[in-house]
């Protein structure tokens, strides 16, 4: 029996060693977390995320994808953060633009989403135009994209620049809202 007891002693002090590094100090001190820190914490984190929107017609309307979508849940709204956020906009059965961003924030269920770093939305299929610019509000439901920052278009050799944006994306309509010029190349 007595062989034993060291190795229980051991043990014993090693998990309770390893409790005490994985336990959060606040909880060491027997204090609860505020609901700032609740608020501060994700709800839901998905990897390789890929979420597909139906329209009331029950056909496919938009895909979004992304590296990384991390929830969160609050009091009034909720907000997702994406990484490298990838939609594709369905008119019928074809697909007609398709947008890229290095990152992404969505509002309210995916109702207003921003998408911004190097965001691209190209017309499919290509080669079509393709709009560039570091941020922009897309509201998914509606097919309707806007910014206020500096917007590239190009199709082909042809490009046009201009601050400002208004997109719908479901009428296939740009527009750009001030400062605008463009070069086009005569074939």
């Amino acid at each position: 029996m007595r062989t034993w007891l060291p190795l229980v002693i051991v043990v014993a002090l090693v998990s309770l060693g390893l409790w005490f590094a994985e336990s959060p100090p606040k909880q060491l001190l027997g204090k609860r977390p505020t609901q700032q820190d609740h608020n501060k914490a994700a709800d839901l984190i998905i990897r390789d995320a890929r979420t597909r929107h139906f329209n009331v017609e029950g056909t496919l309307a938009y895909e979004v994808d992304a590296e990384r979508i991390t929830f969160f849940q609050f009091a009034r709204r909720d907000r997702a953060d994406l990484t490298e956020p990838r939609m594709m906009f369905y008119q019928g059965e074809n697909s007609k633009w398709r947008t890229e961003s290095r990152a992404g924030i969505a509002f309210d269920n995916g109702q207003k989403v921003v998408l911004q770093g190097d965001v691209s939305i190209k017309e499919l299929p290509q080669p079509g135009i393709t709009l560039r610019t570091p941020k922009i509000v897309i509201k998914p439901r509606e097919e309707f994209a806007e910014t206020d920052k500096v917007v590239t278009i190009t199709d082909g050799p042809n490009r046009t620049t201009g601050k400002g944006l208004r997109a719908d994306l479901k009428q296939d309509t740009v527009e750009i809202l001030s400062d605008v010029e463009s070069s086009y190349e005569t074939r």
